[in-house]
């Protein structure tokens, strides 16, 4: 063949080879995941030697719950990446994890016993069938002697009863063996709850000159994923500061494991726009804008959409306000079934974290029937009715600003701290978690400690009779800004023991969070009506009734403590209701509040009492709650 043949030959197989590109699979191994309020960004790494010419590299084994125009690709070397897509591979399964894989080859080994019992079982029964058949065929033979029936028969007898008795006992074996299988089922199918049973493929188009190495990195968003605060606040005595440990609750359930990745944890919210906000022109017009028992504002309840989704959780905000339209200041919001929860501000307002369990809300207030309403959007306007008196209120954290001499202690905790680093960004702050960590794609909750802090605090008793018969032990945490908390639940531990859960607010703190420790009995405190003061009497078209409390605080403690001790004049919000003869010697008012405050100093074993009353003026067809 001539040379010049030969030559055409060789470039049209090169250009053939060049056009068809060769196909790999890689396998990547996850190594970093930042996870984000309710998403979270999986990094892979991976590596392959690429042929000259053009390629076609699959990234197999991907969770099927990417964002797929979240995907990035960056690779090391000398070649080019052409594109990058997306695609489903219903052929493989999603990984296990360890324990997931544990329990099915339990499962197996169980099977695997089952059968062979089973299998006795079948044996037995075809030997008591032989029997029996033998047993037949013996009692109409002819020419046997009657001890030799009498042998015979014996024989049958006891071989007859070993084998029923063998058989009862491999029924109850097999019976446990099958209710212990199916706990192994229903233990591998809580933790086997990937979305599906199958995963996802990153197609990756690359051209290179020459055969070499090359490094990848791929990064991805997966929405089946989150984090929410969680902390452990312990005072040993107050004396010491306030311990307080930091720790996220991450769940994730995107159809891939993360084993042993180093975590960052964002305070960032994936699901957020970063759109800013354009104001529309504000047309006035008449609304129904509260409805009793219902939770709706300017939209109806089909309108409103938002952040909050339900099983996912998210912010949810609105205002608490009473039938005439007023707010209602300090109303309790609570997240059903739990202890979260938050308290409304001077205009009503309140706003708070709920986790993905929450589903409904209930809000209650001193005078007020309760209401149960079930989250139905990021803002929920809510209305109280007037109604029975309540005994029992939640207690929750609370920002004050106050201005007293404080013990200084350094911010050093007492055990070794955690390899950590928190880093602020514009809008967010991150904290990069060193050690590593594995989460299985299971959904559930899993802990994943995030640093531990001593704070400094002062401590002090707070007290509000009108709601709570007891004292609570508070401490008051100043700097607390330092450490980039998060509002969500906490757990307390006084001198060693377990108090019970509450709800550390941080958005509607200043510059010293308020932390409820618990009743502490020895700290008792009344209110009392007094009846001598207390009248009520007619004036023309009017109804004067007027109202005297007395409070007393004895300390039983063996030391000095401080207290304060709070109560509240009523507000008026119409010209008919006027209230009037204010009296509170020895408290400080807010106006705008109506609320009362003995800042107190008891010695051990010393009583104090506080007086304080107030006249109301209305219609008397009218009907007022007055205590």
């Amino acid at each position: 063949m001539p040379k010049t043949h030969l030559s055409l030959l060789f470039f049209i197989l090169f250009w053939i080879g060049n056009i068809f590109s060769q196909e790999t699979k890689i396998n990547s191994i996850i190594k970093e995941v930042t996870v984000f309020k309710k998403a979270a960004q999986v990094t892979r790494k991976g590596n392959t030697v690429l042929p000259a010419g053009n390629s076609t590299l699959k990234f197999v084994g991907i969770s099927p719950q990417i964002l797929k125009e979240s995907i990035q690709v960056n690779g090391k070397g000398d070649f080019t990446i052409k594109s990058v897509n997306h695609q489903l591979d219903f052929f493989e399964e999603p990984a296990k994890t360890a324990r997931a894989k544990e329990l099915e080859e339990a499962m197996q080994e169980k099977r695997l016993a089952l059968k062979k019992e089973q299998t006795k079982k079948d044996v037995l029964e075809e030997e008591e069938k032989l029997i029996l058949y033998n047993n037949k065929i013996a009692g109409v033979q002819n020419g046997l002697v009657l001890s030799e029936l009498k042998a015979t028969a014996d024989y049958y007898r006891q071989r007859l009863q070993e084998i029923k008795l063998e058989q009862i006992n491999i029924a109850v074996q097999l019976k446990a063996m099958e209710t212990e299988i199916k706990k192994y089922q229903a233990q591998y199918n809580e933790l086997v709850k990937e979305k599906g049973s199958y995963t996802s493929e990153i197609v990756v188009e690359v051209n290179s000159e020459r055969s070499l190495s090359a490094d990848f990195v791929l990064k991805y968003v997966v929405e089946d994923a989150g984090w929410f605060p969680n902390y452990d606040l312990r005072v040993k005595d107050v004396e010491s500061p306030v311990s307080l440990s930091y720790k996220a609750v991450l769940y994730q359930s995107s159809g891939e494991n993360w084993d042993n990745v180093t975590l960052t944890l964002s305070t960032g919210d994936f699901t957020k726009t970063g759109t800013k906000p354009e104001l529309q022109p504000w047309r006035l017009d008449y609304y129904n804008n509260y409805v009793t028992g219902r939770t709706i504002g300017i939209f109806d309840r089909k309108d409103i959409s938002g952040t909050f989704s339900p099983g996912q959780g998210g912010t949810v905000s609105g205002y608490v306000k009473d039938d005439f339209g007023e707010p209602l200041i300090g109303a309790n919001v609570m997240v059903k079934g739990s202890t979260v929860g938050t308290i409304t501000d001077i205009n009503g307002y309140y706003s708070l974290e709920v986790p993905p369990h929450g589903k409904s809300l209930v809000i209650s207030y001193t005078g007020y029937s309760s209401l149960d309403t079930r989250i139905g959007g990021s803002r929920m306007d809510l209305n109280l009715s007037e109604g029975v008196m309540l005994e029992e209120v939640a207690v929750t954290a609370l920002g004050k600003s106050k201005n007293k001499e404080r013990k200084k202690w350094a911010s050093k905790p007492e055990t070794k701290p955690l390899a950590q680093t928190t880093t602020e960004r514009v809008t967010t702050v991150e904290f990069k978690i060193e050690l590593p960590y594995t989460i299985p794609s299971d959904g559930k909750q899993h802990i994943v400690q995030i640093a531990d802090h001593a704070l400094e605090a002062s401590y002090e008793y707070y007290a509000v009779p009108k709601m709570d018969k007891d004292a609570f032990l508070t401490a008051q945490v100043t700097d607390w800004e330092d450490f980039y908390l998060l509002s969500g639940e906490a757990n307390f531990f006084f001198e060693g023991t377990y108090l019970g859960k509450s709800f550390l607010d941080v958005q509607v703190a200043e510059d010293t969070l308020d932390i409820s420790l618990g009743r502490d009995k020895d700290i008792v405190v009344t209110r009392t009506k007094l009846k001598t003061f207390s009248k009520k009497r007619l004036l023309g078209k009017n109804r004067v009734d007027s109202r005297s409390f007395e409070i007393e605080v004895k300390n039983k403690k063996k030391q000095q403590v401080n207290i304060t001790l709070a109560d509240q004049l009523p507000l008026s919000v119409r010209s008919e209701i006027e209230v009037f003869d204010q009296k509170y010697e020895g408290a400080t008012l807010d106006e705008k509040t109506g609320i009362l405050n003995w800042n107190l100093t008891l010695n051990p074993g010393e009583i104090k009492k506080m007086n304080f009353n107030y006249a109301v003026k209305y219609p008397k067809k009218k009907r007022l709650v007055l205590e």
